[in-house]
């Protein structure tokens, strides 16, 4: 009998060292933590003009520069899974110019179009998900976001030309994911991606005192970064 208590007791034994030996390889995440990072960001803006709503004039910009910037968040951990919120603010270089004309055999009456445009700081707010794999957390993000979109827009026309400059904050929604690698218990390296679809904006002009030109616009934002993290 007291083998047999002897033999359980040095089994449980042995499965409860195992235990917290698992749980010893796996990185801990919960809590608060805050940081800076640095990247790189490619923004596509398309824009539609329409005269009288008639189509008129379309084209593209590739807003490219880099991004920098500080995020803070926090997680909660059940064993593997890692379930958290994090907001970020940054600040970017981007900014692009383009002209486009339309003959007046073409459009009806001739136009020509100059854009400058520039994305002076974005922002988001995010939910993140994701399994810890030893030291590396693995996570998928979804959220919306923010930013100022600055755009200087002229237009020449037979009738008149008018220049409109504006930056509007437009609200957008984001996707990404990324990996969290832990360095120490409290430090962390990350490398991540986001995608952000900002929505439709409608703007009209005012040609010869008249609203005779409507613009629709859009913009995707393709933005890598790498980042590192001090949880609290």
């Amino acid at each position: 009998m007291r083998r047999s208590a002897l033999c359980v007791a040095l089994l449980m034994s042995f499965a409860s060292g195992a235990q917290a030996g698992d749980r010893s390889d796996i990185a801990q995440w919960s809590g608060f933590y805050a940081g800076a990072h640095i990247g790189y960001s490619n923004a596509k803006a398309s824009a539609d003009f329409s005269l009288l709503g008639l189509p008129l004039l379309s084209g593209g910009e590739n807003l490219s520069g880099a991004v920098y910037g500080g995020q803070l968040g926090y997680n909660a951990q059940w064993n593997r899974f890692v379930l958290g919120i994090e907001t970020d603010i940054m600040a970017t270089s981007q900014k692009a110019s383009s002209t486009r004309a339309c003959v007046a055999l073409a459009c009806g009456v001739a136009v020509t179009q100059t854009s400058e445009d520039s994305i002076p700081w974005l922002g988001t707010l995010r939910l993140r998900a994701g399994l810890t794999l030893g030291r590396a957390l693995i996570y998928g993000t979804g959220g919306i976001g923010y930013g100022a979109f600055k755009s200087t827009q002229t237009l020449t026309t037979t009738l008149a030309s008018v220049t409109s400059t504006s930056q509007e904050q437009r609200p957008a929604w984001v996707v990404g994911g990324g990996i969290d690698m832990a360095l120490t218990d409290r430090w962390s390296l990350r490398g991540e991606y986001l995608r952000i679809e900002a929505s439709e904006n409608t703007t009209t002009y005012n040609v010869g005192g008249l609203g005779l030109v409507t613009e629709r616009s859009a913009m995707t934002e393709n933005i890598g970064r790498f980042g590192v993290n001090y949880r609290f």
